[in-house]
């Protein structure tokens, strides 16, 4: 089940990031391509390059700390 808040599946940020990383598009291309920001395909690049498919998994929207 995809995370509530995630506007694509783990399978779409993977195609995402391969087509960033591996085949070289422009990020903006494929931001466009995908319907996400730049900013948000560029932290998925970031993801896949540090840690592969790992990466992609999804993470909790839960605050690391909270007042």
């Amino acid at each position: 089940m995809p995370h509530r808040n995630a506007p694509v599946t783990e399978t779409g940020r993977l195609r995402l990031a391969r087509c960033i990383v591996d085949d070289n598009w422009p990020l903006r291309r494929a931001a466009e391509r995908f319907q996400v920001s730049a900013s948000t395909a560029k932290r998925w690049a970031d993801r896949y390059r540090q840690h592969g498919e790992a990466g992609m998994a999804d993470r909790s929207s839960r605050p690391h700390a909270s007042p």
